[in-house]
């Protein structure tokens, strides 16, 4: 090693150049942090599937699925990359979900997505108008979301709310949409007399076809005339509604408005009906510009919202409820996440005080907090980033870990200072000496990142971890920087002529430790075979800990989800939904209800809870509210959610027939919360037939609730089978059945057309009350090949029976879910009573089963995890093979990774915090961190040995010298952790405080074993070395002596 290192030699014969540096940094940095954008997430990644939904109402999911979802299925196949391919029929149409290849380019995969849409649309119904595709992208997610209730009836809700909010908003800089759900729009509804068209022999099949020719623009060419080209257009678009009214049925003498009612309205079936606190309404979502500002958006909806929109007249009555506002979002999660920092910083400097007892000295060394975290925002901000969650995330993690190198630097300075070095020779050989173990030890930190960034095949975990990774990586390289070109300079020029006394409680530890450590060195056998108990015990505890791919997040909401009769009424949903609306507003003190939210049909609702937000803590809170509760000074606040759940379920009002499910997590956290059972095969009726044994089975297992299927979704529905011989017979044409029955109860859109401010559509369907009775259907009339008319009855068999509500199919094979809620968070737990309690269910040939996505996702994520826990390892391992210059070695630091696990799984089975991604990602960073004190713990004795000291001496000496280092790098490190390891507070409602309690138990553990494990694992393995090296001198010495003989 270099005696006098570059840096420390620059630092103190340079020192004005060290004071331009410093101030460059500090300007540069500020500069950035008050330009760096603030958003949520991190932007840029794109998810490796596609979308596509193609809409058709009022079919049955059989339908859909032979008509549609197949045919998509076969085409999509063939795209380049594609992983799996699984479809949702229900009975307003189909959506698509396409999973690919991490790294397929999805842009390509999107241009030939369309492609396919373009080649299959032939092979689709007829009456299919519009296909979408969806990309998936950063800014698919709103903004912004509203509810606006409307306290009375308006003429036109939605021309009002398109002309005076959604317009007004969509000018705001950086909106990139503004979207209505909910409102009724107004549509050219031409709805036709049965006993009008039966009275003139008027075929409603022909009708529609000839309305929908009448109706176009075509591009027809161009022609020349002198010399000047002219483009021609044919247009037989409708103009206006009178237009239509007057339109000439073919072969009469007839208008269309002598056989329909031709007008300008709302459909007359009502659908939906949906609510915010007990009144219609309507709900918005504002889409932000992928490079817009967030937070700024956010103000300045809310102040738009403010002068303009509830200030219009023309929207009195209306009542505008931001129910997400991303921005404070936004806000609120870095608050927090700087608060934590800002208590952890504080904490930290107390914990250096506490050691060193200069306030100059301790304020020096905490310097390298602001510098680090200074320059950190610099890289982050020149890399185009933002200031996000993750990158956030990754500056907290960094706080209590920027100040242990430079501990190290000044612990070895004063050490060589008290030994009789000047100042300025100290300065330079203290940093200098330190300056390989530590720029090792912070490069293992930084290398247990590169399998989180670049491990498997999982495009998102190395989006968002290298936007965690960067900046903790960022922050420790400036660190280092700070400590080996700042803290030698501090040193001589902030020097006292007397050193302050050392804490006796220190003094007193350190002369215990000494002996602790000479008698287990005298005892090695005994205390080798208790360190490897206690190291194989941790894999142990760490089984026991629960396992979740969940994370503890709280959205403050709780959903019920509703199955109705087929043979409900709208009218009848609506009083059932009253009466639910009632009994929580009852109750909304207790509950501590906020605002309700209802949306529900004829077979389905929903109504969504908001419980009043509880009061985020600091750490300092939760001490002391957990002592005042046990001391039975402070008693506990509101139900939790689960209570709510519970109480609700026990006394909310029932009626027959109407079966009510719980949710409580995000939607898109997709499978979290429920646990599944997924059934394959050919034959849906089949497959129902299996649906009820497993249904059996897992009601069984305690802690799962509300056990069901798809099938509940479903309502009854009426077959017609036609009569291939009577229609042949009749002369029928079945295409024009099948589109006559289409074209009177579901209705058809038409093309189409524009009046001076939108587009308005045309719907051509039956009078609601001719499409009421099966003898309504029986009686359409169908026209033969001669011009007469047979009814229906005549060549059609009808049957009723329970249809299905969704059929969904996986890679070509129809799949059936049976599905569970759940309170418990040990999901793999649940998981193997799932396995338990389907043995010996026998599926037939062709059929399988399995525990879905999330079990899948759940298996592939711990697999990832551990293979990349295992290169850190490696990493790690060769970092310091470098720095010890020896193969064995390395493995006497390795050796306190497993103690490290052994105070994790104890502390969060103790805290009964599960095993879930945050504290999985504590693990990665664990793995890093905790060799540090170790790696400089054996290089002072190796360097120790080298001056001439025995190895047991080199121990002895070596322990004492960086008993206090150790102690201060992994006191800071361990108290910079409390306020995010016992405070509530959260990032969108997911609390990291499993990364901190994983990255705090294991840096207690480590360090109190550290101190003694490590020396004794250091005497093995040196004795296994010498061993090596007289093995190798035995062989070579005696192949030497045959070739000299």
């Amino acid at each position: 090693m270099n005696r006098h290192s570059i840096l420390p030699r620059l630092s103190v014969n340079r020192p004005v150049t060290v004071l331009m540096i410093f101030l460059a940094l500090t300007v540069v940095g500020i500069v950035a942090y008050t330009d760096i954008p603030i958003e949520l997430f991190p932007k840029g990644f794109v998810f490796p599937a596609l979308g596509m939904w193609v809409p058709y109402n009022n079919a049955n999911p059989s339908e859909i699925e032979e008509q549609i979802a197949r045919p998509i299925e076969e085409i999509v196949q063939t795209i380049h990359g594609v992983r799996r391919v699984e479809t949702s029929s229900r009975n307003n149409g189909c959506w698509t979900w396409i999973e690919f290849a991490g790294k397929t380019d999805m842009d390509v995969a999107y241009a030939d997505l369309r492609d396919r849409i373009d080649r299959v649309k032939p092979e689709l119904p007829d009456d299919i108008e519009r296909i979408y595709p969806r990309k998936f992208s950063d800014d698919d997610e709103e903004i912004v979301f509203m509810a606006v209730s409307l306290d009375k009836q308006y003429e036109d809700a939605y021309s009002l709310l398109d002309t005076h909010l959604r317009k007004v908003l969509n000018r705001i800089d950086g909106v990139a949409n503004v979207e209505l759900w909910g409102v009724d729009r107004k549509a050219v509804q031409v709805l036709v007399d049965q006993a009008s068209v039966d009275a003139h022999n008027i075929n409603l099949y022909q009708l529609v076809e000839d309305m929908r020719r009448d109706n176009f623009v075509l591009a027809s060419g161009y022609v020349n005339d002198a010399g000047k080209k002219f483009y021609v257009r044919s247009l037989g678009k409708y103009e206006n509604l009178e237009e239509i009214q007057n339109l000439r049925i073919s072969n009469t003498n007839l208008r269309l408005k002598d056989i329909a009612e031709v007008k300008f309205d709302v459909a007359e079936d009502k659908r939906w009906i949906q609510r915010f606190d007990r009144k219609p309404a309507v709900w918005v979502g504002l889409f932000k510009e992928s490079q817009a500002n967030t937070v700024e958006i956010c103000n300045n909806v809310m102040e738009v919202l403010d002068k303009q929109v509830r200030a219009n007249p023309l929207l009195a009555g209306m009542s505008f409820q931001v129910i997400f506002d991303q921005g404070t979002y936004v806000l609120e999660s870095i608050n927090n996440l700087m608060n934590a920092g800002l208590w952890g910083g504080i904490l930290a400097f107390l914990v250096v005080y506490f050691f060193l007892r200069r306030f100059r000295m301790t304020l020096i060394i905490n310097l390298a907090i602001p510098i680090s975290l200074l320059v950190t925002i610099v890289v982050i901000y020149f890399m185009g980033w933002s200031l996000n969650i993750m990158t956030m995330m990754g500056l907290m993690v960094s706080v209590g870990m920027v100040v242990d190198n430079s501990i190290v630097v000044v612990e070895n300075i004063y050490r060589l200072r008290k030994e009789g070095l000047a100042p300025r020779e100290a300065a330079i050989q203290g940093a200098s000496e330190v300056a390989m173990p530590i720029t090792m030890a912070t490069l293992t930190t930084v290398v247990v990142f590169l399998p989180l960034i670049f491990m498997g095949d999982n495009p998102g975990m190395t989006f968002y971890m290298a936007r965690m990774g960067v900046p903790v990586i960022s922050a420790l390289l400036a660190s280092l920087f700070v400590a080996l070109i700042f803290i030698p300079l501090a040193t001589m020029i902030f020097s006292a002529a007397k050193e302050p006394q050392e804490a006796k409680i220190i003094t007193r530890a350190n002369a215990f430790y000494q002996r602790m450590l000479e008698r287990t060195l005298a005892r090695r056998v005994d205390a080798a075979l208790i360190f490897a108990i206690l190291g194989v015990s941790s894999f142990g505890i760490m089984q026991a800990v629960p396992k979740t791919d969940e994370t503890q997040g709280n959205i403050n909401d709780v959903r019920f989800i509703f199955e109705l009769p087929g043979n409900y009424t709208i009218e009848e949903a609506n009083a059932y939904f009253d009466s639910f609306e009632e009994f929580l507003y009852a109750n909304k003190e207790k509950y501590d209800l906020r605002s309700v939210e209802t949306r529900f049909s004829t077979d389905w609702g929903q109504v969504r809870a908001y419980l009043n937000k509880p009061p985020q803590q600091q750490w300092w809170q939760v001490v002391g509210l957990s002592i005042g509760r046990k001391l039975g000074l402070v008693k506990n606040g509101a139900m939790t959610r689960e209570e709510v759940i519970e109480n609700v379920k026990e006394n909310a009002p029932k009626r027959a027939g109407i079966e009510m499910r719980t949710r409580w997590r995000q939607e898109t956290a997709s499978e979290q919360g429920t646990m599944t059972v997924v059934l394959y095969g050919d034959d849906t009726d089949r497959l129902t037939d299996l649906s009820h044994e497993v249904e059996r089975r897992l009601r069984a297992i305690p802690g799962l609730l509300d056990v069901g299927t798809e099938l509940e979704d479903g309502v009854d529905e009426v077959r017609l089978r036609l009569n291939r011989e009577q229609a042949t017979k009749y002369g029928v044409n079945p295409q024009a059945v099948a589109g006559t029955i289409s074209y009177a109860l579901r209705g058809v859109e038409l093309p189409d057309y524009r009046t001076e401010d939108r587009e308005v559509d045309i719907r051509v369907q039956m009078r609601k009350k001719d499409r009421e009775t099966l003898h309504q259907l029986m009686n359409l009339r169908m026209r033969q090949q001669n011009g007469q008319e047979v009814p229906l009855a005549n060549i059609a068999e009808i049957s009723v029976r329970r249809g299905y509500g969704r059929i969904t199919r996986n890679d070509g094979k129809t799949m059936l879910a049976i599905t569970a809620t759940t309170t418990e968070e040990n999901a793999q737990h649940l998981y193997r009573q799932i396995d338990q309690a389907m043995e010996g269910f026998e599926m037939p040939r062709g059929y399988s089963w399995d525990k879905g996505q999330r079990f899948d996702r759940m298996r592939e994520n711990q697999d990832t995890t551990n293979y990349g826990l295992y290169l850190a390892v490696t990493f790690v391992m060769l970092l310091m093979g470098v720095l010890f210059e020896s193969v064995i070695l390395p493995l006497s630091v390795i050796v306190c990774i497993p103690f490290a696990f052994f105070g994790v799984g104890w502390t969060l089975f103790l805290t009964r915090t599960p095993m879930d991604i945050m504290a999985m990602i504590g693990l990665f960073i664990l793995v890093g961190v905790v060799v540090n004190n170790a790696i400089v713990l054996v290089d002072l004795i190796n360097q120790l040995r080298l001056q001439g000291y025995s190895r047991h001496d080199a121990i002895i000496l070596a322990g004492r010298h960086r008993f206090r280092p150790i102690l201060m790098t992994a006191g800071t490190t361990i108290v910079g952790l409390i306020p995010m390891a016992l405070g509530t507070s959260q990032v969108i409602g997911i609390s990291y405080a499993p990364m901190g309690r994983t990255l705090m138990g294991g840096m207690i553990s480590a360090t109190i074993l550290t101190l003694l494990v490590v020396p004794v694992a250091y005497t093995y393995f040196d004795d296994l070395r010498e061993m090596w090296k007289q093995l190798l001198a035995i062989m070579f010495g005696k192949r030497r002596r045959e070739a000299e003989a």
